[in-house]
């Protein structure tokens, strides 16, 4: 991966929100691989805390965000289903489609996730799969990147690596925790001290953003 280090600092000021746009794209795709590094508090504000900790073998950080919701937890698995209706919930999205649903409980979601220059947009196609505990009613949305669907775009950079997990869990009628956790590899010559610096930001903003689109 080719490295790109600023030259001065206020190019590190300059490049704040392209962390923020290239990393928001990790907010559409899905299964966590195991680690054996405790998760880090990175921030704990307005009901939603963030974690992070070091991925094993790509560089870049992972992360995970929890929150309380004032919501049924079908509220929230309903919200999940039909996200290409809440585009405003993840920042910097240029397009969310859904191009199949199989199923009622699969899904293949499109994304594209814009970047500012010089950093390319990145895209790709995801395969989510919704299962729920019978006994506990833990709902559970994973994915795996899939290839196909779309034509490669050269102006753009596929996401292939990829790893995440929603998890509702059910507290009582009316209130569910909503935490989600991201593992991935963006591609293309993002260095990898810049995208961390975002790990913590952008999780926070998606899960502020869900919020207001659920009580709306």
């Amino acid at each position: 991966m080719v490295k790109w280090k600023p030259t001065c600092k206020a190019s590190a000021i300059n490049f704040d929100p392209m962390i923020k746009n290239c990393l928001s794209f990790l907010l559409f795709i899905a299964p966590v691989v195991g680690f054996s590094q405790d998760w880090e508090l990175k921030k704990h504000e307005n009901g939603i805390k963030v974690y992070t900790r070091p991925h094993p073998t790509s560089g870049f950080d992972s992360f995970k965000s929890v929150m309380t919701l004032n919501v049924p937890a079908s509220s929230m698995v309903h919200f999940l289903q039909h996200i290409d209706e809440h585009p405003n919930a993840f920042p910097d999205t240029k397009e969310l489609t859904i191009l199949e649903r199989p199923n009622d409980s699969t899904q293949i979601q499109y994304s594209v996730t814009g970047a500012p220059w010089p950093v390319s947009d990145r895209y790709g196609v995801f395969k989510l799969v919704f299962t729920t505990d019978r006994k506990t009613g833990v709902v559970t949305s994973i994915g795996i990147p899939v290839k196909g669907y779309v034509k490669d775009n050269d102006d753009m950079v596929r996401i292939t690596d990829s790893d995440s997990k929603w998890i509702i869990t059910p507290l009582g009628e009316s209130k569910c925790q909503l935490e989600y956790i991201v593992s991935a590899n963006p591609g293309g010559a993002i260095p990898e001290w810049l995208a961390n610096s975002a790990a913590v930001d952008v999780p926070y903003e998606t899960f502020i953003n869900i919020r207001k689109e659920l009580h709306k």
